[in-house]
């Protein structure tokens, strides 16, 4: 089971904690970070969930390498759901989107304009190193989402802009965070910091396998992953 791993917000406000450890300190805080994030990886695929627990917004990206221009798409609508409500057309005045800065503008005040709810306060950026726009949900936790969809024959801006899983985009719901979680992967941390010291740490981190075995457990993670831990159907 593939799983999503950490924000860096969150990597960072977990590195603070960690630091606190004088074994630790306030050296090599990259790769402290990549210790972070492998514990936390390493929780959560122990406990048998797909993503880490915290708190976040839902969202929907388009896929890699979406256009630039849809100045001249045949039609110009295209259907948003945030925080699951009912799919609204949202309509784009196509003049001028011959950037992804200014489509991404574009789609965020007509997502706006709808002015109602979570509508209001959507945002929509562009990353022009992949070529990607996110249409991020204002609200936080498992309800929180955002989802896209277009009328048949009128596919042509989600095609475009490969927004939808059908066009390669991808969806994801929000997260309620779970502040427990963030003590185990300190405690991970931590354990394995004072068990073998800095340079122990990185030759460990150095090995072809690279991850956590028994004996760098201790007993209070180990009861956690225990009573957490949830089937797979």
């Amino acid at each position: 089971m593939a799983v999503i791993g950490l924000s860096s917000s969150k990597i960072d406000s977990i590195l603070t904690d960690v630091q606190l450890n004088p074994e630790i300190g306030v050296d090599d805080s990259e790769f402290v970070r990549s210790v972070i994030s492998r514990a936390a990886r390493f929780l959560i695929s122990q406990v048998h969930l797909d993503r880490y627990p915290e708190l976040s917004q839902g969202y929907s990206e388009s896929g890699v390498s979406a256009s630039t221009d849809i100045s001249s798409v045949a039609t110009n609508e295209i259907l948003v759901s945030i925080d699951g409500d009912n799919f609204q057309t949202i309509t784009l005045t196509l003049a001028g989107l011959t950037s992804g800065a200014a489509i991404a503008t574009e789609l965020q005040a007509q997502i706006r304009a709808i002015g109602t709810g979570s509508y209001k306060f959507v945002t929509v950026t562009f990353d022009s190193v992949n070529s990607k726009y996110t249409i991020l949900s204002p609200s936080y936790g498992e309800t929180s989402s955002v989802f896209v969809s277009y009328d048949t024959e009128l596919e042509h801006v989600a095609l475009e802009l490969k927004l939808s899983p059908i066009f390669g985009g991808t969806e994801f719901y929000g997260g309620d965070g779970l502040p427990e979680y963030d003590d185990m992967v300190i405690a991970l941390v931590t354990h394995w910091y004072n068990r073998v010291g800095v340079e122990g740490m990185k030759e460990h981190m150095n090995r072809a396998t690279g991850g956590f075995i028994e004996h760098d457990i201790e007993p209070q993670v180990k009861s956690f992953i225990q009573d957490n831990r949830r089937l797979i159907y």
